[in-house]
């Protein structure tokens, strides 16, 4: 014990306070940088933002297509995207080509048919097309289930936030419990406080309308844009709309009633497919089913056009579930 009273008087001490001067001494830089360097990181992510809101005004300058179908095209991306990204229209018909490309030389491979490569080029091909359209079908569906709350809610803002449009919007994405609605909204009103020019305000406007797709929606973007870009009052206007929208959902649930059996009829083909597949495999015996089943071309071209029909029919039934809310 004396040793150790000893070696701390004579180094002990000495480290202790080596130690505790390299503590104070980092608490001391920590005190004095950290201040420092939460500015440089709010002056970052300040200037991240600013840089994403400058591409994607630059975008919207960049993408105005002049052809009707690289324009509809555009529109549904932009539409059905998260994250806007530069030339995404020739980014998705090189997806489009290379599938359709893959699909159309396998079948003249198997076939050497050209008229059936390029039925089965064009067929694949389409799928990425009829892809975003399911989505944007989705979003469209969700748009409509929701859009009298949303209209009746921003008629209720708008009146709340003195006729000032730009508020009404905001505090009505606040409301939307749904995210995917919320993002279309909020996408809304962060194009409209970034828009430059009429023109820009007018796009912005054209994108919500075309995501939801219905007449409806159309008059609710024309009184948006009269309220915010010529500071009309449309408190009227979203009344008459609202009681329109309320009237009309009403025909709507008998619509639906009508078209249930054909979509019933579309589901009902992935099941007697899948069915009849499990019930060639059983019945085939002692023979190598397999080679039954792909063995030959022909039987290949109607297991194609099977699948082919299969899908299509799902995407038909998927349309036909979710009518319009329509004028």
């Amino acid at each position: 014990m004396d040793k150790v009273f000893q070696w701390f008087w004579a180094e002990g001490f000495s480290y202790l306070l080596y130690i505790a001067l390299l503590i104070s001494s980092l608490w001391t830089s920590k005190t004095i940088m950290s201040s420092s360097l939460k500015n440089t990181y709010f002056r970052w992510s300040y200037n991240q933002r600013i840089r994403k809101i400058k591409h994607k005004m630059e975008i919207s300058h960049f993408n105005h297509y002049k052809n009707p179908a690289l324009k509809h095209l555009h529109l549904l991306i932009r539409t059905t995207s998260e994250e806007r990204v530069e030339n995404d229209v020739f980014i998705f018909l090189f997806i489009s080509g290379v599938l359709g490309t893959f699909s159309g030389v396998f079948m003249f491979l198997v076939f050497g048919d050209l008229l059936v490569s390029l039925i089965f080029f064009i067929l694949f091909a389409l799928i990425p097309y009829l892809y975003l359209r399911l989505k944007l079908n989705n979003i469209r569906y969700l748009m409509r289930t929701e859009f009298l709350f949303i209209v009746q809610r921003l008629t209720q803002n708008y009146n709340t936030a003195h006729f000032d449009m730009y508020h009404a919007l905001n505090e009505t994405q606040k409301e939307i419990n749904n995210p995917q609605l919320r993002k279309i909204i909020v996408k809304l009103v962060s194009d409209l406080q970034v828009s430059r020019n009429e023109h820009e305000l007018r796009d912005s406007v054209h994108v919500f309308t075309y995501t939801a797709g219905t007449n409806w929606a159309k008059r609710l973007g024309s009184i948006i844009l009269k309220a915010y870009l010529y500071d009309e009052q449309v408190l009227n206007a979203l009344m008459t709309l609202s009681n329109q929208i309320e009237e009309m959902e009403e025909m709507l649930e008998e619509e639906k009633s009508h078209t249930m059996d054909s979509v019933y009829n579309g589901y009902l083909t992935l099941p007697v497919f899948i069915g009849s597949i499990i019930l060639g495999y059983y019945s085939s015996g002692a023979q190598d089913w397999f080679k039954l089943q792909f063995g030959h071309k022909w039987n290949v071209l109607f297991f194609s056009l099977s699948v082919l029909g299969v899908i299509f029919s799902l995407i038909i039934s998927i349309f036909l579930k979710r009518p319009k809310n329509d004028l």
